[in-house]
């Protein structure tokens, strides 16, 4: 086998896969195109002359593979397709590619917006670069190859994909998990109703009653807005119904603010007050606008390479990051958090082999931002809560920003009518743990209160040992004077006072301690953990305290892990001044290792006042999703037994569920059913579950196809599916699993990827083909079989298919009679021509049709003289957007979509 490349260019081609079955024959022949500064040849694919030697064909048959000199080339037009770069996912846009002249295949015109995406730094740039990068600025059309040195692409025209590459040294340095907020999607206007319904019935010593519950989440969303209602309705057999307006705002993003706006009954920020509810308007920050690696606190490394050299963060003996970097200053700013820290051992490794190492201090606290990261929120309205009848105005500001590694400062203030309040305090990362310091001065007028102003201290504090593995979570004391109160607690005793009744009555807290300490006993040996709290008052004797003692540890028996918990807590109420133990122990066992095998638990546990209860339950789920879950169990206490069952089927559309139970004279019986309905421009789609941010998935006429995004997730009749729940501002890929779609559509993807905003609902189309699937064996005259790799035309000039192994053509979506051409080479005695009949089918999903046929005659006239020309496939069905020119799928890559043709043509 000869090959030679006469030209160096930036062009990368992809073969299509009958393409790949052909270089495989040929020997896999691997080419790797590196970049050039000519235009000229960067439009021009390197040429490969093969040897159709290793190809299967019959005695005297000749293959022409000068076809294949220039890989596949691409015509002019307009295309919708995928952008990745550098592997990564940016977007989906339509390209467009202009002819070059001398050549086949036609190149890519890089415009504004495709640049925009690429985000180029041009600092980095070459003059060259500078000078074409401000040309397509200008509005002309750019040429990708001189951008930057190194730079290629690759346009995949089976899978619409175009790959870019470009060294990481020319883009712009962004954080790990960065996303563009171009590519935030508002998602479509949509209406939601998400629902709960619950009956329940129950008998005690042949008294009966019953009980019915309905609760909804409606919503709107339009033009970036997003309105959101919350309630329910309730009845009981003893009285009528009432429903309950729980709550009802108006939000939408501010993505210039990195930032959320909220009107109507809603909750102030609680990272630095306690968070109260009110009826206005609340700005806060929105810290999930952030990519992952800048969420939560995290230190900047610095440093100095005196070379090219290797710079690696480890924790505790694991790697966290590891990069490369220049001679000079380094910064390192986007490390993921990693719950309650450990310090940082940063290794740098110069180009010489020498290594030097430094610590960076890691531990944090609720109130730690990172250096350069600030949050704010400002709310303005009339108190709301329940228990509280009055409504006075209020307003509340805070502010947070992180001034460095070690620094993080914070403050806010309250106004409210007969109240003021002012915060001020600093968090700090040190080598000895993190701490945090506040204070408050409240001023209240409080009708009957002997003092009405007062000072709060608040201070925190974290660590974790690495020598024990110890880990002090939170540990948290406040002080109070007498004259102190909280928004809350002010505004409840002016309530009182105007109601007649006594304002000491609300419980002033005077003190409060926490503490959390977890250790880690090693692999064998499990893990322990304390919590503790004790709070008093000054207007309410005695204390409330809380401790509790805990341990966990998992067997390795039989294959099966045997997990067993320890737990020991000692509660007092301030009112009582009496303590109540409890002992609990449980033990978890798996009767299987399956996905959906079942697992048996038994608990014990005795208290002061309730003697001893023990309870045994066995639950599991089935189902190829998990759809089905159940679970029974039974349990003994003092002067009771009793026993039940649990059982939930999360059908495509909707969830039902129930349960029984009963003993000791009592029973009860519950049913439920829940779901959510989507209103949009499809019309009404049902899902068995909703969340803030969701997606509705349209593959038109792939009715039964399953989204692996969730259980019992399918597409229904009419190509509609709902992806409940997405992550807002990151990129969300969603699959879809083509088993059980009708025989005559085909996928032509099946994963997308999209990066919704908050509580929007997001269009995710997957493109369908629709039309009869045949299996067609033509061969010549004599009996042979046509060359393997042969490409077929219909009478159009449309590429219906390849000739596979066995002269076996996979073909969709042809007429059910007509005259097919295949053409191997470039000569008249290079091709051939059948004419064909598929026989009725006698229903949609009958599978595809078997014909044979014999292939005599020349080509037709307007058969095509090159191997991979545009087609007029059956369009695909992807709704809202353009058309797009496109290939018939070839044999490969449609029978990868449908199993029983591969087993078929393979034989």
């Amino acid at each position: 086998m000869r090959k030679s490349i006469k030209s160096r260019a930036r062009l990368q081609f992809a073969l299509k896969p009958s393409h790949a079955c052909v270089l495989a024959a040929l020997g896999g022949v691997t080419v790797t195109h590196a970049g050039t500064a000519a235009a000229a040849e960067a439009r021009q694919p390197p040429e490969v002359r093969f040897s159709d030697t290793l190809l299967l064909k019959g005695r005297g048959q000749r293959i022409d593979v000068s076809r294949f000199a220039h890989g596949n080339p691409v015509a002019p037009g307009e295309y919708t397709a995928d952008i990745a770069l550098n592997g990564k996912w940016i977007g989906r846009s339509t390209l467009r590619f202009v002819g070059a002249p001398g050549s086949d295949s036609a190149t890519l015109c890089v415009d504004a917006p495709l640049a925009t995406r690429v985000a180029l730094d041009d600092a980095a740039l070459t003059e060259a670069g500078r000078a074409e990068l401000a040309k397509i600025r200008a509005g002309e059309c750019g040429d990708f190859a001189l951008l930057a040195d190194g730079a290629s692409y690759r346009f995949d025209q089976a899978d619409f994909r175009l790959e870019l590459t470009v060294p990481q040294a020319a883009l712009q340095r962004q954080p790990r998990g960065y996303v563009s907020p171009e590519l935030w999607d508002a998602g479509i206007p949509s209406a939601t109703l998400k629902y709960n319904f619950n009956t329940y019935r129950s008998s005690s010593f042949g008294h009966a009653s019953n009980m019915a519950y309905l609760g909804v989440n409606g919503g709107i969303n339009v033009a970036g807005w997003h309105l959101r209602h919350t309630g329910s309705y309730t009845w009981d057999s003893g009285s009528r119904g009432r429903y309950y307006a729980v709550s009802t705002y108006l939000q939408r993003d501010l993505p210039a603010l990195r930032s959320q706006v909220t009107l109507g009954e809603v909750f102030t920020d609680g990272s630095i007050f306690d968070s109260v509810g009110l009826r206005g308007v609340t700005i806060a920050t929105d810290d999930r606008m952030l990519p992952d690696s800048q969420r939560g606190y995290a230190p900047l490394v610095r440093g100095v390479a005196n070379s090219n050299a290797h710079v690696k963060v480890s924790q505790n003996g694991n790697t966290l990051y590891e990069t490369n970097v220049p001679p000079g200053a380094f910064e390192i700013n986007d490390l993921y958090p990693t719950g309650y820290g450990g310090d940082l051992l940063v290794t740098v490794t110069e180009a010489n082999g020498s290594t030097r190492s430094f610590t960076v201090p890691y531990a944090s606290v609720s109130q730690s931002l990172r250096e350069g990261n600030t949050r704010f929120s400002v709310s303005l309205g009339q108190f709301r809560e329940q228990l509280v009848d009055a409504h006075p105005n209020f307003a509340q500001a805070t502010i947070q920003h992180g001034f460095s590694n070690l620094l993080t400062g914070y403050a806010g203030a309250i106004a409210a009518r007969g109240y003021v309040a002012g915060l001020v305090g600093s968090a700090f990362n040190t080598k000895w743990g993190a701490f945090a310091v506040d204070f408050t001065q409240a001023q209240a007028e409080i009708p009957g209160a002997a003092a009405t102003t007062g000072q709060s201290a608040r201070i925190t504090y974290s660590k974790l040992v690495p020598a024990t593995d110890t880990s002090i979570a939170i540990a948290a004391y406040r002080y109070s004077s007498r004259g102190f109160w909280t928004a809350r607690n002010a505004i409840y005793a002016r309530s009182l006072a105007a109601a007649g009744r006594r304002a000491d009555d609300v419980a002033r807290e005077r003190s409060q301690l926490q503490l959390t300490v977890s250790q880690n006993l090693g692999t064998r040996w499990g893990s322990a953990y304390a919590i503790g709290s004790m709070q008093n008052y000054w207007n309410q004797p005695g204390s409330t305290t809380s401790v509790q003692l805990g341990y966990s540890n998992a067997w390795k028996l039989a294959g099966h892990n045997l997990s067993y918990n320890l737990s020991f807590s000692r509660q007092r109420s301030g009112f009582s001044q009496e303590f109540d133990n409890q002992l609990y122990a449980s033990l978890t066992v798996p009767l299987g290792k399956s996905v959906n095998a079942p697992t048996l638990s038994a608990s014990l546990s005795r208290d002061t006042r309730g003697g001893t209860s023990q309870l045994i339950g066995l639950n599991g789920s089935a189902g190829d999703n998990a759809e089905f879950s159940y679970s029974v169990t039974g349990s003994h206490s003092p002067g009771a037994l009793y026993g039940g069952g649990t059982a939930q089927y999360r059908a495509p559309f909707t969830s039902l569920s129930a349960a029984a139970s009963g003993g000791s004279g009592q029973s009860q019986f519950s049913a439920g059913l829940s779901g959510a309905l989507v209103a949009h421009s499809g019309g009404v789609t049902f899902a068995n579950d909703l969340g803030e941010t969701a997606a509705l998935v349209e593959a038109r006429d792939a009715k039964g196809a399953r989204v692996t995004n969730g259980s019992g997730i399918r597409v229904d009749g009419r190509g509609y599916a709902i992806v409940p729940s997405l992550s807002p501002y990151i990129l969300n890929t969603i699959s879809i699993d083509p088993k059980g779609i009708p025989l005559d559509v085909e996928l032509q993807s099946t994963s997308r990827q999209v990066a919704p905003r908050a509580n929007a609902l997001v269009a995710v189309r997957f493109a369908t083909t629709t039309g009869r699937a045949a299996l067609i064996t033509p061969r010549l005259p004599d009996g042979t079989s046509l060359p393997f790799g042969t490409h077929v035309f219909d009478s159009t000039g449309a590429n219906v298919g390849v000739i596979a192994q066995s002269s076996h053509l996979f073909v969709r979506g042809i007429p059910d009679s007509g005259v097919l051409t295949a053409k191997w080479g470039n000569g008249p005695q290079d091709a051939c021509s059948f004419s064909y009949r598929l026989p009725p089918a006698p229903r949609k999903d009958a599978g595809y049709a078997r014909v044979d046929a014999t292939c005599g005659g020349g080509a037709l006239a307007d058969a095509p003289s090159y191997a991979i020309p545009l087609s007029s496939r059956p369009a695909a069905r992807d709704a809202g957007e353009a058309a797009v020119p496109t290939q018939h799928a070839d044999t490969q890559a449609s029978t990868s979509r449908n199993p029983s043709a591969m087993k078929e043509i393979s034989q």
